[in-house]
């Protein structure tokens, strides 16, 4: 899985931030479905300490609501099933907001892209996606990895 050591927190657990990218996955069959669900599997299992923005819980919406296979009603029974799996949710403070849009010009994103980037900076820890293009415009970037 991580390729990284993350943060331990007490429990000693690794953290790693994902992204929308990786948990819609969760919910829609994709490529590399079955690499996301292995994270979320460890999650379940007090393996791993997964953690995101709050934003992530709009974006994964979205992304499902645009899903042509997709009722109004497994929209919502997908995002109350991803509330019940108690991701470490992030809200915003000023130090991340300045650190996102630092991230956002320096890579030329967009601010939510740069939002994840920038918490997993903050947190030192690891950030998987499976953002292409995210990948391609950070480069090298040592704590960005491909899911």
């Amino acid at each position: 899985m991580g390729q990284r050591c993350g943060d331990t927190g007490m429990a000693g657990k690794e953290k790693i931030v994902i992204d929308a990218s990786v948990v819609t996955k969760w919910f829609s069959e994709e490529e590399n479905t079955e690499k996301a669900l292995e994270y979320k599997e460890r999650h379940v299992k007090g393996d791993i300490e997964l953690t995101a923005p709050a934003l992530l819980l709009y974006e994964v919406t979205n992304a499902l609501n645009y899903k042509p296979d997709f009722k109004e009603e497994d929209v919502k029974d997908s995002i109350n099933a991803l509330i019940d799996l108690s991701l470490s949710i992030k809200l915003p403070t000023k130090e991340v907001m300045e650190k996102t849009v630092f991230t956002a010009r320096k890579y030329n994103i967009s601010i939510y892209d740069a939002l994840y980037i920038a918490l997993a900076e903050i947190l030192n820890i690891i950030l998987i996606t499976a953002d292409e293009k995210l990948i391609e415009k950070v480069g090298k970037h040592p704590l960005v990895l491909r899911l």
